[in-house]
């Protein structure tokens, strides 16, 4: 029986104390980011009213529910990417990088914001930190 346990966890791979650090980090953004975007879609029409109230928030209303539907999609493929490299699957970079640049893109695309050179340079550090960990996952 030992011996079976032992073959068991010889064949799984081990993830990195980093690697883990990274997914935990983005479980807690991109798990808030689908709770805030799942409420600003419910609730589109309160939030809409409260951010037109705030100065220099109404932009964000400008591309009406449809905007803040794509960003709990693009939030929650980023949080099951996390998910898939948690397991070490490699998919889970690609579809997390992937909805890292749409989610940059889009803001510019659908409200005519500007450039947004924290975003770039979040998406490119966590990029670059996942990426150093590829070695590991499958």
């Amino acid at each position: 029986m030992s011996e079976n346990l032992d073959n068991m966890n010889a064949g799984e791979a081990k993830r990195p104390t980093f690697l883990t650090v990274l997914c935990i980090l983005t479980f807690i953004g991109s798990g808030l980011g689908v709770l805030v975007f799942l409420l600003a879609t419910v609730a589109f029409g309160v939030v809409s009213g409260m951010m037109e109230s705030i100065p220099g928030m109404g932009a964000l209303t400008a591309g009406g529910i449809a905007f803040f539907a794509i960003s709990l999609i693009l939030s929650a493929v980023s949080l099951f990417g996390a998910i898939q490299m948690w397991k070490l699957k490699k998919m889970g970079y690609y579809m997390y990088v992937g909805a890292g640049v749409v989610s940059f893109v889009l803001p510019i695309v659908m409200l005519g914001l500007p450039f947004n050179v924290m975003g770039v340079f979040w998406l490119v550090l966590f990029a670059a930190l996942y990426g150093m960990n590829l070695k590991h996952m499958n």
